[in-house]
């Protein structure tokens, strides 16, 4: 796992689902790298990018699973405190308006720093917290 995402899902209280979780052995099967949390029963897909301008690729195939659940959330760190979050409907919405467009080659949609919205950025854990009630 990443040094930066674990700083961050340990200062927020996200874990990685674990057999006592509803869905576990669907989460284990298909998620292999560290980068899925549940945070107070909402399910997180976390991100970082290191780039100046942060750029991110979520796989189309996990979005597509994930849309079964109620809510979830992709958070897309640049640094162990601070980032962008989207809700389910967000994401959805920017797939559906091509603002996020998928990659073919690597069925990834691709989230540039351009795309970003303001109002989704958050400058602290506690920012963060208050953003996902």
């Amino acid at each position: 796992m990443e040094h930066e995402i674990k700083s961050f899902t340990n200062a927020i209280g996200a874990t990685e689902p674990t057999p006592r979780d509803k869905n576990y052995t669907l989460f284990k099967t298909l998620f292999k790298r560290s980068n899925y949390f549940l945070l107070n029963g909402k399910f997180l897909i976390i991100k970082i990018s290191r780039s100046k301008k942060p750029f991110y690729g979520v796989d189309k195939d996990f979005i597509e699973l994930l849309n079964k659940l109620d809510n979830y959330f992709l958070v897309l760190l640049n640094s162990d405190s601070q980032g962008w979050i989207y809700s389910k409907l967000e994401i959805n919405s920017n797939i559906s308006n091509s603002i996020w467009k998928l990659r073919v080659a690597d069925n990834n949609y691709k989230i540039n720093f351009g795309t970003l919205k303001d109002s989704n950025f958050f400058t602290s854990r506690t920012q963060f917290l208050e953003k996902i009630k």
